[in-house]
């Protein structure tokens, strides 16, 4: 009979074994699918200030957890590279709002 999945290794002591077998599961997707929780939940948390102050403030942690994402294997080199140039893309954004305000 076939296996619907496969059997956690024999030495899975610590969590990130845990989190390696669940990201081999999802087909490598356990990684981006928390950053995107992360980028929402801190973007929704942070509404009550403005757009671009929620979108800075989610783009900054969403930074931090792709870079401690990377470190522990989850996620891979384009997932950080994507994340990297859309916090670059938001500081730009968030630079021409700042010069609008000023005039």
């Amino acid at each position: 009979m076939a296996q619907p999945f496969d059997y956690p290794p024999e030495n899975m002591t610590g969590i990130l074994d845990l989190f390696s077998h669940a990201n081999g599961l999802t087909g490598g997707f356990l990684g981006t699918g928390i950053l995107v929780v992360i980028a929402v939940i801190s973007l929704i948390s942070t509404k009550s200030y403005s757009s671009e102050k929620s979108f800075g403030f989610a783009g900054f942690i969403t930074l931090l957890s792709a870079i401690f994402l990377r470190f522990l294997n989850l996620i891979s080199d384009g997932v950080l590279y994507v994340v990297i140039v859309s916090f670059v893309g938001i500081l730009i954004w968030l630079f021409f709002t700042r010069e609008q305000e000023t005039i």
